[in-house]
């Protein structure tokens, strides 16, 4: 009886770390403030996007962070029921189901000032070395670059860390979100330094930014079509753009 009882509590938990329950849903993200941060409020403008449009589906939000890397592989093992903050591409689409998009915005090619970058197109890249966050989608027309060794990718976990490589010349150009970016240079250097740091006018990436749910967790659909009523709803009333951009005045500038 004893071995019944306990091969039965050992199941039920098994189970129950591979799903989602009803209220509950764990999502592992990493660093990209303003976005995402564990010491901001809300633990950033986006989390708190996501936060909102579950809870107003019943549904309680729990945040993990990671390397985004390690996010993005505990979410696919279903430790972690989602995660937030990523493209939807090929590679992805068999692991994960993807909820509708939370943000679209362009992703820019930084370069420092004292070794300008001239460039018109992502083919114009070429023969120069490109640091992205660990874990981050390049597209398919760059990732078809890099696959064929026109351009060389490094990795870091942080745009901090890109950009401090940057700054040393270590790296030609780094691909991240604007107001990523921004934050992310207030941070690695003083006001006057930032100013060494532009992005390529002509060249950037459209991506879409969206929460991802595990297809090893039972009810991955479910849970999507939840948030997307939920993140409808936010649109409809307007507390989306309260929330994503918190900073920006009736009169729409920041």
């Amino acid at each position: 009886i004893k071995t019944l009882l306990s091969s039965a509590v050992f199941l039920i938990l098994s189970l129950a770390a591979g799903s989602a329950t009803t209220d509950t849903v764990k999502i592992a993200v990493g660093e990209w403030p303003p976005y995402f941060s564990e010491n901001a409020e809300g633990y950033g403008t986006y989390a708190q996007v996501v936060t909102r449009a579950f809870e107003l589906e019943g549904v309680t939000v729990e945040y993990g962070f990671f390397p985004w890397k390690r996010a993005l592989l505990q979410t696919q093992s279903g430790l972690w029921h989602a995660s937030a903050g990523w493209g939807k591409t090929r590679d992805r689409e068999p692991f994960f189901h993807f909820c509708d998009a939370v943000l679209v915005e362009r992703e820019h090619f930084f370069y420092a000032t004292d070794r300008p970058v001239e460039a018109q197109s992502l083919q114009d890249l070429s023969g120069l070395s490109l640091g992205v966050i660990d874990g981050a989608a390049l597209g398919e027309e760059l990732k078809e670059l890099v696959s064929s060794g026109q351009i060389t990718v490094f990795h870091q976990s942080t745009l901090e860390d890109l950009f401090k490589m940057l700054d040393v010349g270590r790296i030609d150009v780094v691909m991240g979100n604007e107001k990523v970016a921004a934050d992310a240079l207030a941070s690695a250097f003083v006001d006057q330094e930032t100013k060494r740091f532009k992005a390529l006018e002509n060249v950037t990436v459209l991506w879409d930014y969206r929460v991802i749910v595990s297809k090893k967790i039972e009810n991955g659909e479910d849970l999507c079509a939840r948030f997307n009523r939920g993140l409808r709803k936010l649109h409809d009333t307007g507390e989306y753009d309260r929330l994503l951009w918190p900073d920006t005045k009736e009169d729409g500038q920041s």
